[in-house]
C-alpha cells in the first residue's frame, strides 16, 4: 500500500495539467490586479498590497481550483482505466481498495498543492504589482501580517473537505461511467446549479457549489457554530454517499478485462 501511494505522489509532480493550471491560477491573479485597476472595490480605502493580495485571490478563486481538482480526479480514474493503466495495477498483488484510497491520496495532494502555490504566487504578484505594504486589510479589516497569515492558512485548511467532497463524487461517477467527459461534467453541473437556488436561502446549503465557495470563507465573516457545523454536515454526506458507492463500484467493475 505505502508503495503504491508513494506512486500516486510522484504522479502528482508529472501531471503536465498541474503546471498548466498552476499557470492558469497566475494568468487569474494577473487579471485581478488589473481588475483592481479598474475597480477598487474589495479594499480598504488606502489601496491592496501584497500581505492582502493572497487573500483576495483565495476569495475570487475557489471554483476554480475545484475545476482543477475535478478534472485530475477524473483523469486518474476515468482515464487510467481507458488506457489499460488501472488493469495493469490490479496484476500487481494490491487490493482494489488500496488502489482507490492511493487515488483519494493523490486527489488530496493535488487539492493542497494548488491553493498553497497560489498563496505563494499571489504573494510575488501582488508585491510586484502594489509593494509589500505595512498590513494585511480584508475590505474594511485591518489584520496584522501573523493574523493574515492564519486566516490563509485557516481558508485552505477549510478548502479541503468541500473539494474533497466534490472529487470523490467525480470520482465515483467516473467508475461508473469510465468517461472523463462525464465525470468532469457531473463537477460543473454541481457547480453550476448553485447560484441558481441561491436565492432560497433553505436549499442554497444543500449544494455543495455553495459549500466549494462558502465554506472556506468562514474565517473572513466570524461564522456562528451552527455555520461550521451544518455546512462541514452537507460536506461530510456528500464525502460518505460518493465513498461508500465508489467502494462498491471498484470492487464490482470488471477491470481486468
Amino acid at each position: 500500500m505505502s508503495k503504491l501511494i508513494h506512486f500516486e505522489l510522484f504522479k502528482v509532480f508529472r501531471q503536465k495539467k498541474l503546471y498548466l493550471f498552476m499557470l492558469i491560477l497566475i494568468a487569474v491573479e494577473i487579471s485581478a490586479v488589473f481588475q483592481y485597476e479598474w475597480d477598487a472595490s474589495g479594499f480598504t480605502d488606502t489601496g491592496p498590497n501584497g500581505q492582502s493580495f493572497p487573500l483576495l485571490v483565495l476569495h475570487n478563486s475557489p471554483l476554480f481550483i475545484a475545476i482543477f481538482v475535478a478534472i485530475l480526479a477524473a483523469d486518474s480514474i476515468a482515464e487510467e482505466y481507458r488506457s489499460g493503466t488501472l488493469k495493469k495495477a490490479l496484476l500487481c498483488p494490491i487490493s482494489r481498495l488500496d488502489l482507490l484510497h492511493a487515488k483519494i491520496v493523490f486527489m488530496f495532494t493535488v487539492m493542497m498543492v494548488l491553493p498553497i502555490f497560489s498563496v505563494f504566487s499571489s504573494y510575488v504578484v501582488g508585491t510586484v504589482a502594489f509593494g509589500w505594504g505595512d498590513r494585511t486589510a480584508v475590505g474594511e479589516v485591518v489584520y496584522p501580517f501573523s493574523e493574515g497569515i492564519q486566516l490563509l492558512v485557516h481558508m485552505i485548511l477549510l478548502s479541503v473537505p468541500p473539494n474533497l467532497a466534490l472529487g470523490m463524487v467525480v470520482i465515483f461517477v467516473a467508475l461508473v461511467t469510465a468517461n472523463p467527459g462525464a465525470s468532469i461534467g457531473t463537477a460543473l453541473v454541481l457547480i453550476v446549479l448553485s447560484p441558481l437556488v441561491e436565492g432560497i436561502s433553505q436549499l442554497e446549503d444543500l449544494f455543495i457549489g455553495y459549500q466549494l465557495r462558502a465554506f472556506p470563507l468562514l474565517p473572513l465573516h466570524d461564522p456562528a457554530a451552527q455555520d461550521l457545523l451544518g455546512g462541514l454536515t452537507v460536506i461530510l454526506t456528500y464525502l460518505g454517499v460518493s465513498y461508500t458507492g465508489s467502494v462498491m463500484m471498484i470492487r464490482k467493475k470488471d477491470i481486468l478485462t
